[in-house]
Order: structure tokens, then sequence, then C-alpha cells
């Protein structure tokens, strides 16, 4: 009977610590799920100003950070290594980030030290990563004539390339995904048209073949995206992965 009991004990007890450091159960007021499939996975983050995220873990793939806002240093405190602190540097609204993830174990808190909140996509690739070391790189904001738009591949390697687009003055853009690959598109300057309005943060997955078109902003700042186009297929076993 003893067990019988502590095996009933173990198995209810089994999924909470199988599932206990996911971020979006770990912290959901700080990560939030917004879009998933065989390709990748899209969390959307926000560190509140002077707040302290509890201990989570995230995918061992690699990683693409965009961020939505300006930010300060963002501390984080990583279990099981040597040197446990790493503090991301300050960011800038529309800059990005690619990291091939090096680390084995990446569980860690987090603490925004500062008085403004950060806010930024975390989008883990689930694809083949046939030259992981070289997904890597810091990417500042670009400026442009708004007159001009703006049509500028900023990274390409075996695994994924990313443009910078945005609609030159009352003309509308359109974004095709190639005929055999999939992309996704990440607003990181939004605003409204006669028809629709996107905010920075908004994502928009196409299928190979498919396109999405944008109007030209009427807001002061005019609307840019990142395309990200994705080179290669899904990895095997990529999902689920502990994220």
């Amino acid at each position: 009977m003893k067990q019988v009991i502590l095996f009933t004990l173990i198995s209810l007890a089994f999924p909470l610590l199988s599932f206990g450091q996911d971020p979006t159960k770990a912290a959901p007021d700080s990560y939030k799920l917004q879009f998933e499939n065989e390709w990748l996975r899209i969390l959307r983050v926000n560190y509140a100003a002077k707040g302290r995220v509890p201990v989570h873990d995230h995918s061992k793939g690699p990683a693409m950070y965009v961020y939505l806002n300006d930010s300060g240093p963002i501390r984080f405190t990583h279990s099981d290594w040597d040197h446990p602190l790493l503090v991301r540097p300050a960011v800038k609204a529309k800059s990005f980030r690619l990291s091939p993830t090096r680390f084995d174990n990446e569980t860690h808190a987090v603490e925004n030290p500062n008085d403004t909140a950060s806010d930024f996509l975390r989008i883990e690739l689930r694809t083949e990563a046939p030259n992981r070391a070289s997904l890597v790189g810091r990417f500042p904001p670009q400026k442009f004539a708004r007159a001009n738009g703006l049509n500028r591949q900023v990274f390409d390697n075996s695994q994924v390339r990313v443009t910078r687009l945005s609609p030159a003055e009352g003309r509308i853009l359109t974004i095709t995904a190639d005929a055999d690959q999939p992309t996704l598109v990440i607003v990181v300057s939004g605003g409204s048209s006669e028809k629709v309005t996107v905010r920075a943060g908004d994502t928009f997955w196409l299928a190979p073949g498919r396109q999405k078109t944008f109007e030209s902003s009427n807001s002061a700042a005019p609307l840019e995206v990142l395309k990200l186009d994705l080179k290669t297929g899904p990895r095997k076993n990529a999902v689920p992965e502990a994220s």
C-alpha cells in the first residue's frame, strides 16, 4: 500500500516538475506565447520596471531577439554557472540580436533594475542550423529617407535571411514568401493606414508562396518590418522542446 501511495504521489508531482520551469508558466506576466509551429516559437516578453522574474528554462536552440522599446541593462542570474551573472546591455527599439545559444544550461532568474520596462520578442528557431556558430550579431536600427522607403538585407547565412523593409511614402509594400520556404514578418515600427493598424511586435506567418501587403502608414513614424526567411526545414524532434 505504501508503494502504491508513493507511486501515485510521484505521478501527480511529475507534471509539475516537468513543466514548472516553462517561462509562460513560471512567469506568465513576463512571457506570453504569441505564435508557435514546427518552424519556430514566438514569445512576447515584458520585464516590468524594477521587476524580477522567477527562475525558468529556455530552449537550447538558436534564437532571434527583436527589441520593441529603448531599454537599459537587464541582469540574468543563471543556475549552475561558475560565474552566474550575465548582463544584457542597453538596447534600442527596432534593433535585434541573433544568438546561436552556446550554453547548455539556460535556466535563470531575471532582474530589471531600470525605471522603464523592457519589451521584446524572443523567436526560438526550430529549423536545422548547418552553420549554427555564424548565427550571431547585434543589429542596430537604421536610418532611411521615408520618401524612398527601405529594402536592405542585413543578415544572411545557411539557416536564415533577414531583410529590413519599409514602404515608400504613399506606396504599398507586398512581401512574398519564396515558393519553397516560409517567411515570418515582424513589425518593428507600426502605424495606421486607411484600412488597417499594425503595431510594433505584431507578427505574420507566411507559408511558402503566400503574400502579405502593407500600406504606407499615416503615422508620424514610418511602418517598418523585418522579413525573416527560413532557409532550412524543421529539426527532428524540435517540437516539443523545453522552453
